[in-house]
């Protein structure tokens, strides 16, 4: 990587917004991240100085434990992160009512283009690198139930409706595969998850809906809100299939089961923190500059014999110019700078034990140089 430019039913639930908060504050307490460096522009005072974002849910776990640990060296700044999927981030964002969005997708051609051109100009910034998981609830069918994207693009579009149809069984010769209807479950809002999966399933000449992130994009199936919604409803639905962020997966009680994709080189690869790695180091991407356009930006399929082929980046949305925020202030926006130069440095020291893949040293000097271009009143602000 180079830079340059059927009906299903809920029951209890089985993933806690919640745990997650407890177990990721817990992990930033022993990463012994102090000494690293991060942004120190802010100047800390007595009042409490409010920062917001919504997005991703994707990355949700990753943020939650980055603004616990921000608030430990700067204890008067409140960092409020909203997991409400990445195209309501996006809106937020548009809407200038957030101080930053969060999105799996980059922004499109036309977004970049409308945004740029009405409101100012927005820069993408990575903030993690993480993959999807294709969970499944089958009795007595363990992890690793093997899948191809032509297979699961029939799947998903309705073509393969029962789990011991011969194109699954055919992959799957060490399982016996009930007879019972396969149950779809997708994401009910707009989503950088469904757009990274959809764009997966794109690869396939057999799926005939495009990439997107809207939940119409599916023919069939139920929708749930956030990755933890999707993962929920699947944990309590025998035989469901769906695709959640591999922290969901992993954090999951009982633990979840998910596919072995089958990759650009020929193997099935289970979804783990180093197969994901495999898909940074072998992408072929090449970035461009923080201010520009992003949209054809992915890393799926990447050569490598263990390569896993659904990954991508998050990226953090804001404005070159903070003063295109109406609620920004001088102090609002040296507070967000700071928060955004902890995520890319400190906050990657995070990253593993969650799950994620820490930013390739490349991406943060990138975003390092894009976090410098950010300006409000025309004033440069302090790294």
């Amino acid at each position: 990587m180079t830079s340059g430019q059927g009906v299903v039913t809920r029951s209890a639930v089985g993933i806690s917004k919640n745990l997650f908060i407890i177990a990721l504050i817990v992990v930033g307490a022993i990463s012994g991240i102090a000494g690293y460096y991060f942004g120190g522009g802010f100047r800390s005072g007595s009042s409490v100085i409010s920062v917001t974002g919504a997005g991703s849910t994707f990355a949700y776990p990753i943020f939650s434990a980055i603004a616990a640990n921000f608030s430990k060296f700067y204890p008067n700044i409140q960092v409020n992160y909203q997991s409400i999927g990445s195209g309501a981030g996006i809106s937020d964002f548009q809407a200038k009512t957030v101080d930053f969005g969060a999105t799996d997708a980059p922004l499109s051609t036309t977004q970049w283009t409308n945004i740029t051109n009405t409101i100012g100009t927005p820069l993408h910034i990575p903030a993690t690198i993480g993959s999807e998981a294709i969970a499944y609830n089958v009795p007595g069918i363990s992890t690793g139930l093997n899948l191809t994207v032509t297979v699961a693009a029939e799947i998903f579009q309705g073509n393969i409706t029962k789990w011991n149809d011969p194109a699954i069984q055919g992959l799957n010769k060490g399982f016996t595969l009930p007879p019972n209807t396969i149950q779809v479950i997708h994401r009910s809002d707009g989503s950088g998850t469904t757009f990274v999966f959809t764009s997966w399933l794109a690869r396939s000449s057999v799926w005939k809906q495009g990439a997107s992130k809207s939940a119409s994009v599916f023919p069939i199936g139920t929708g749930a809100p956030g990755n933890e919604g999707v993962a929920s409803l699947i944990q309590t639905t025998q035989y469901t299939i769906g695709y959640v962020e591999l922290n969901y997966a992993l954090s999951a009680s009982p633990p979840m089961t998910y596919a072995a994709v089958f990759n650009h080189d020929g193997n099935y690869v289970l979804p783990s923190l180093a197969t994901t790695a495999y898909a940074v180091s072998n992408s072929t991407a090449v970035l461009p500059a923080g201010n520009g356009d992003w949209s054809k930006v992915n890393m799926l399929n990447a050569t490598g014999p263990q390569t896993y082929p659904i990954a991508s980046f998050t990226y953090i949305l804001v404005y070159q110019e903070l003063s295109h925020v109406p609620s920004m202030n001088q102090a609002t926006a040296e507070a967000l700078v700071s928060f955004l130069y902890f995520a890319v440095i400190n906050g990657q020291h995070l990253a593993s034990g969650l799950s994620y893949v820490p930013l390739p040293q490349s991406v943060v000097a990138l975003d390092i140089t894009t976090l410098s271009s950010i300006t409000f009143n025309g004033h440069s602000l302090p790294a």
